[in-house]
């Protein structure tokens, strides 16, 4: 009978790992896998002594196995990162959430100047109190990175399976980030302050 998709990536897994190699590529390497040979599968990579380089969006599976991501963004953009994917993608979150705020920030538009007596306000908008309840949490997130990066400059086996400069680099963005984040949230606690005293 003929194979599913299923069975002919085991049957090509299980051809693949009895040859001896210097390297593998593969390509979505856990479609139509079972739970039970992923977890063969993750064995095998683990322990496999050469370079493996897959293409995969299993998170999972990229988390366990890789220790290097080329992430294509798009338009000939491609970043280098030696995070886990799944920080990796929580602080490109946190990035593109700042940008958003950045954003409305930017564009919105200055109050005209009304000489009807205006209401006072009275409370925070919505997005002001979003910041205010989210933030935090951000945050401490983003101190929790940069201490675990500072650890990693201070552990040779860390920064040199890393590279110095990639450490470094990694550190510099996430600094940075931990600083627009702080100055948004000190924003909005001072305007809540404001408020309070009116």
């Amino acid at each position: 009978g003929l194979l599913s998709g299923g069975e002919k990536n085991r049957v090509a897994l299980a051809l693949l790992f009895t040859r001896k190699v210097d390297c593998l590529i593969l390509d979505e390497p856990t479609n139509d896998l079972d739970i039970q040979t992923i977890n063969i599968l993750e064995e095998k990579l683990l322990n496999f002594p050469g370079a493996l380089i897959f293409v995969s969006h299993d998170r999972y599976f990229i988390d366990k196995i890789a220790n290097k991501l080329l992430i294509f963004k798009g338009n000939g953009v491609v970043e280098e990162s030696f995070q886990e994917y799944s920080e990796y993608l929580l602080i490109e979150k946190n990035i593109n959430e700042l940008y958003e705020i950045e954003k409305e920030i930017k564009t919105q538009k200055p109050k005209e100047e009304n000489t009807k007596t205006e209401k006072k306000q009275t409370k925070l908008s919505y997005k002001d109190q979003r910041d205010l309840e989210r933030l935090p949490e951000v945050i401490e997130e983003l101190e929790a990175k940069i201490e675990e990066i500072n650890a990693c400059l201070y552990d040779p086996t860390c920064y040199e399976k890393k590279g110095l400069a990639n450490v470094a680099d990694e550190l510099k963005k996430v600094e940075e980030e931990y600083e627009k984040v702080s100055e948004r949230y000190l924003e909005v606690l001072e305007m809540e302050e404001a408020l309070s005293l009116k």
